[in-house]
């Protein structure tokens, strides 16, 4: 399913070709033309068990893969993707993952270039791992003060018998995505696998939503990537928890949850309304909605609109598993989106209409775009409202080779950029020297990658070399 903002005061139904639970996320350009889309696991590959939960994808605006755009990092979670726009380079963006379990822990990207095929795009450097941290389900971003470059936030996942709470922050510029700073500060949970992290609407506070029922506030300076001025809202042991999703209103006074298994009642989930403002937070709570299952309360999402809209899940006996995967299953709870019309309004002023948004005969589960402010500016008299200062950038723009290995799909992602040259020798290694692959071409850009299958080949270590008229690049990894 989709929906076209383009008229924000009537949004329509609109076309996707997602076969998804959860992760999504979606971006166009300022015309309001649809660039590309991104997804986690293709539900048709899975089901025929050709393919492995890990099979994430890049959609093209004539609703098809993107060229190269198969295999990203994607583990059927919920907010796992977003897309950032390259500060370099108007035809590129990064599309950011975060792996939540082994052995795909950590934080990668991929980049799309749409200067390729025709405005269609291919997907030019695949699965670039970052850092091998084990994250939450939960990854946002916000515009650097500057107006031009990106902040990406992801969270370390806390649990036995070792209790982080840790937020990494990663700067991308022009020179390329760097890790920027790592912040221990916020409550510290025991099982927060299930843990969102969304920005206000002008990027100086971030919120953190822990399915255990705590709610975190923090400062965050768009100059500098710097978290501070903790506030915990709600601690675990309420009787609101088991957060699934969250949103803020647009001027910040209210905080929308949905609760799912709550222990108020395990035959159903709810729809919260929280007063930011209010001297007994959990006093202030109103409940919006009741879902009785197999209605189950999903994630919530500010369109481009300002309204919050709600995904709610029919998951009932003849779900096939999960009802997305039955075509011949339609009813009211699936073929609609919930809206809350006025969000900065408390209580029933709030305009909640429980599905209200027909789909156009497609269907929703629980996902919904995991879509960034990508109108926001700069942040006008702070020290970073200008290019001239602020952050100093990295000089220079070197080249590199990394390697990922990937043991479930027994295959190698080469990725190389900043090539001199315009022709290519690939060659792969075995510990003892001897050569094992080799292959040749032209280079049409100073990318270059390449997904390198291992399946035949022994367990070790092995070594990959690209060769160019102007360098040699050199990089090892192990197959196991």
């Amino acid at each position: 399913a989709a929906i076209d903002f383009s008229n924000l005061s009537n949004p329509v139904a609109g076309n996707s070709i997602l076969r998804s639970r959860g992760s999504c996320a979606s971006i166009c350009d300022s015309f309001d033309n649809l660039l590309f889309y991104v997804s986690d696991p293709q539900v048709s590959v899975w089901l025929s068990g050709t393919g492995n939960f890990k099979y994430g994808y890049v959609v093209n605006n004539n609703h098809q893969i993107m060229d190269n755009g198969d295999r990203l990092i994607g583990e059927m979670w919920y907010q796992e993707f977003v897309i950032v726009p390259d500060p370099g380079n108007l035809n590129r963006f990064y599309v950011f993952c975060n792996g939540e379990l082994p052995p795909v822990n950590g934080l990668y990207y991929s980049l799309v270039d749409l200067t390729y095929n025709g405005g269609l795009g291919k997907v030019v450097q695949k699965n670039i791992q970052l850092n091998g941290d084990t994250l939450c389900d939960g990854i946002t971003a916000i515009k650097h003060g500057n107006g031009r470059d990106w902040w990406v936030l992801t969270k370390n996942w806390s649990y036995f018998p070792t209790y982080r709470n840790d937020i990494q922050v990663t700067l991308v510029s022009p020179s390329g995505a760097t890790l920027f700073s790592k912040t221990n500060i916020g409550s510290l949970n025991t099982n927060a696998s299930f843990t969102r992290l969304k920005f206000n609407s002008d990027g100086s506070h971030l919120y953190c939503v822990h399915n255990e029922g705590m709610i975190d506030r923090f400062d965050f300076d768009r100059c500098t990537g710097v978290l501070s001025n903790f506030h915990n809202f709600v601690s675990s042991g309420s009787n609101y928890k088991n957060y699934w999703g969250f949103e803020i209103s647009p001027n910040e006074s209210k905080i929308y949850t949905t609760s799912i298994y709550n222990t108020l009642n395990q035959d159903s989930s709810f729809l919260f309304q929280f007063d930011l403002t209010a001297s007994n937070f959990l006093g202030s709570v109103d409940t919006l909605g009741t879902f009785v299952t197999p209605d189950l309360a999903g994630l919530l999402q500010k369109g481009p609109d300002n309204k919050i809209y709600l995904s709610v899940t029919w998951a009932g006996p003849d779900s096939c598993m999960d009802y997305l995967y039955c075509y011949s299953t339609i009813n009211n709870t699936n073929s609609n989106i919930s809206v809350i019309n006025y969000p900065d309004s408390s209580g029933s002023a709030c305009g909640f209409q429980p599905f209200s948004f027909y789909l156009g005969g497609h269907k929703a589960y629980t996902g919904l775009p995991n879509n960034p402010n990508y109108e926001l500016g700069p942040l006008v008299g702070s020290p970073c409202d200008t290019l001239t200062v602020g952050i100093t950038e990295a000089v220079g723009y070197k080249n590199n080779i990394t390697v990922y290995y990937d043991v479930n799909w027994q295959t190698a992602f080469v990725n190389t950029k900043g090539l001199r040259g315009k022709k290519f020798v690939f060659e792969l290694y075995d510990i003892n020297g001897q050569l094992i692959q080799q292959q040749q071409g032209f280079l049409d850009s100073e990318y270059y990658t390449n997904n390198l299958s291992m399946v035949n080949v022994a367990d070790g270590l092995y070594v990959v070399r690209l060769i160019t008229e102007k360098e040699v690049l050199t990089g090892k990894f192990i197959k196991r």
